[in-house]
């Protein structure tokens, strides 16, 4: 790969944006506790003189990271890793870790205490997959990272690969930013990605200014390649809270044939709370979103509990009350009406796996 199309100084930086020295000063201080990296792809999307740009905020350094509030491990992965680069919190599947390399290290990722610190999550790999091998409880693997396109070629085709042999394992998913921020970094896996199909590709994107031509022409790759495509987007303070934003980011998915999955919010990071939107304006942004646009354009919103407690929906509660049978429940505009909850008790119709 071109390191020269990923830039990690301050001078290349300066050659794409505005930086006073205030800003020079304070992403040196940073990084030197959360390194940078940004593609020169991506920094051409920046506002040069605007420090508030919603892209520049996502890959650019500044002092609120060094802030004290958060956690460094905000979802209890160091206790439930099963190797040092393969954990598994809900039955039947797991996230391998196959990289700790990103093509941008963005300022609010939820690994930042691995992701381009020196984790090499690569020799464990055999072990890792030789667990996969015995584990009889595993149907499903996501590859995360890092970034599972930041690897060569051939380790991608050699991870795909020996999961595939493994019949047990009927879904593998890959997490990806590379499609938003390094479009020309995809081109050197497709030949893997249509071998290895179908994949479930979930790709990470926050905004409607990263929606490209030269992301549609990647999702279009991803697709000829045999790719189902799901997004996921963090909802981030001064970037995206904003119903408009995220429905115009939703409905251009969902014209490309892109799946809104999930918005998350954001998790109880060390040097990234600045980024925290209240739990109540997330809500708001979902009920005003169901309003306006399409359910195909309607992810779930999801929190994952600090701590490694899992992952949970946030949504505004429409059921009121309930007086007997009658359930009482405000529609999207705050008219209530009900609803009568008679049904008959449910019993398994003895499916061979429960008893109820």
């Amino acid at each position: 790969m071109d390191e020269g199309r990923l830039i990690s100084d301050i001078e290349s930086l300066s050659g794409l944006i505005s930086l006073d020295g205030k800003s020079v000063k304070e992403i040196g201080r940073v990084s030197a506790v959360y390194p940078f990296r940004v593609p020169r792809f991506y920094g051409s999307l920046m506002e040069r003189g605007n420090p508030s740009c919603p892209i520049r905020l996502q890959a650019v350094p500044t002092a609120a990271e060094l802030g004290r509030r958060g956690v460094t491990d905000p979802l209890g992965e160091s206790l439930i890793s099963v190797t040092p680069s393969f954990f598994t919190r809900y039955p039947g599947r797991g996230v391998f870790l196959v990289t700790a390399e990103c093509a941008m290290y963005c300022r609010f990722c939820n690994r930042r205490r691995l992701v381009g610190k020196g984790f090499r999550p690569e020799t464990s790999r055999e072990e890792t997959l030789a667990y996969l091998e015995q584990c009889d409880g595993i149907r499903e693997v996501i590859l995360s990272g890092g970034d599972p396109l930041m690897l060569q070629p051939a380790e991608l085709e050699y991870v795909l690969g020996r999961l595939r042999k493994i019949e047990r394992i009927g879904v593998v998913r890959v997490s990806s930013r590379v499609p938003v921020v390094f479009p020309e970094g995809l081109e050197r896996h497709r030949q893997a990605i249509k071998r290895h199909g179908p994949l479930w590709f979930i790709i990470h994107i926050n905004h409607p200014r990263e929606v490209t031509p030269e992301f549609t022409g990647a999702v279009r790759a991803l697709r000829e390649a045999g790719a189902v495509i799901i997004s996921q987007t963090v909802l981030l303070r001064r970037v995206n809270d904003c119903c408009h934003i995220l429905a115009r980011l939703f409905e251009k998915l969902v014209e490309l044939g892109v799946k809104p999955y999930y918005l998350f919010q954001l998790d109880d990071v060390l040097g990234a709370t600045h980024f925290k939107v209240r739990l109540e304006t997330g809500i708001a942004i979902m009920r005003s979103l169901r309003k306006s646009v399409s359910g195909l354009c309607i992810p779930h919103y999801a929190l994952d509990i600090t701590g490694g407690l899992g992952k949970i929906p946030l949504e505004n509660d429409y059921i009121r009350r309930r007086k007997g049978q009658r359930v009482f429940m405000e529609n999207l505009y705050g008219e209530e009406g009900t609803y009568r909850d008679d049904g008959e008790e449910s019993r398994c119709n003895d499916c061979g796996i429960c008893r109820v």
